[in-house]
């Protein structure tokens, strides 16, 4: 079983997370697939009694109501709009009231287990309540706690109850923060659950003819053709941990540096696309960054194969992070991405990690765009890797922790 938390819409309008591929979504498809009948959860300030609705996959999503008339009353439901989606006045209260309907929901769909997408979700706080009732095992999403002060207090007693009550913490290939799971959050490696949570559907996902593609999209086959697929937050906002800004920076300074047949294509959408529409065109790069706006998720497989390369603007330690990675993987197609921290290697397996200064970057980027045979070689191992991220490979795996959590 899958908990989300998502508050009504924060990250996707709810009108249309229905036809939404999250991970989440795409671990029910998974599960369905070995003959299971995941429901998906989701916390809502919209509903007053839980709504089921059909997730286009095909699995049950139920809106579970925030709302108790004694531990979260209406008065702490009034909406509070912002960039991203929607809060509410008091947010962290509405926990243990979401928690409490959703065991009524889970005792009444006779859920042996209970999946968390993130550990530091507001409404994993008190997953503990459930814990007795229902086993659970929970997502690390990777980051660290603050360095210090009340802040750092605040986040462990919030959340190191929940992940005592756990039962598997399933990870990444993180080493950082494996060691973060242990040494500040008191998770011993036993817990601990080898789980990579970008997948993809390889019958949408794989590599078609770059040339029919290219003509198809109108790319120029005579340049070097980047794709960036993200989400465009603002350029002062919390979300610009994904900053194609920096990227624009990166790409400006390589073309300056002689790069003048890169061309890059962003497919995206957010509350930045207008600021970021002028940030490319104060750069001086109408010419060289197209954006695109949002494009049809299965549609992407199509501009992943017209591309040379694809351009993750986040900052990584590995390339094995994010759907946008594994998607182009599946497609054959190496990545680039930011390093999140100095020392990291430039050569992965499957692509390469830049700078975000935009000098050196843009320098790194230009010589493996110019080193012969370099993006097809990664290519290829991008296809292979590509194999660690199916639908097959998630189900099973799902499966197996499941069936040894619920055995303990």
């Amino acid at each position: 079983m899958v908990v989300t938390e998502l508050l009504d819409g924060r990250f996707v309008p709810w009108e249309k997370s229905l036809d939404w591929e999250s991970y989440l979504d795409l671990y029910c498809l998974a599960l369905m697939k070995r003959g299971h009948e995941p429901v998906k959860y989701v916390p809502s300030i919209g509903v007053s009694t839980t709504q089921a609705y059909r997730h286009k996959f095909g699995h049950v999503v139920k809106r579970v109501p925030c709302y108790n008339r004694l531990i979260a009353p209406r008065s702490l439901l009034r909406r509070r709009e912002y960039s991203g989606g929607s809060t509410t006045v008091f947010r962290q209260a509405l926990g243990p009231a979401f928690t409490l309907n959703l065991l009524r929901e889970a005792i009444r769909d006779r859920i042996q287990l209970l999946h968390y997408s993130s550990y530091y979700s507001s409404f994993f706080v008190p997953a503990f309540m459930a814990s007795a009732l229902v086993p659970n095992v929970t997502q690390y999403t990777g980051g660290a706690l603050p360095a210090g002060g009340a802040a750092r207090f605040y986040w462990r007693a919030s959340i190191i109850p929940s992940l005592a009550s756990t039962r598997a913490v399933l990870l990444g290939d993180y080493r950082t923060e494996s060691k973060t799971l242990i040494h500040d959050l008191g998770v011993p490696k036993a817990k601990q659950e080898f789980f990579n949570a970008p997948i993809v559907d390889s019958s949408v996902f794989h590599e078609l003819d770059k040339r029919d593609c290219q003509r198809e999209l109108g790319f120029d086959p005579g340049k070097k053709n980047i794709l960036c697929v993200s989400f465009i937050p603002r350029k002062h906002s919390d979300f610009l941990a994904k900053d194609p800004y920096s990227m624009t920076d990166v790409l400006r300074a390589a073309v300056d540096a002689g790069g003048d047949d890169i061309v890059t294509r962003v497919a995206g959408w957010g509350a930045g696309e207008e600021e970021l529409s002028e940030y490319v065109r104060a750069r001086g790069m109408t010419e060289r960054i197209h954006l695109l706006g949002h494009v049809e998720h299965s549609r992407l497989a199509s501009y992943y194969s017209a591309s040379d390369l694809v351009f993750v603007p986040y900052p990584l330690e590995r390339l094995n992070e994010g759907s946008v990675t594994a998607e182009a993987f599946a497609c054959s197609r190496p990545v680039t991405a930011f390093k999140r921290r100095e020392g990291v290697e430039e050569d992965q397996q499957g692509g390469f990690l830049i700078d975000n200064e935009p000098k050196r970057g843009g320098a790194a980027l230009l010589r493996n765009l110019r080193r012969p045979g370099y993006l097809e070689e990664k290519g290829k191992e991008a296809g292979k890797l590509a194999q660690e991220y199916t639908l097959e490979a998630a189900g099973r795996r799902l499966e197996e922790i499941y069936s040894k959590v619920v055995r303990q």
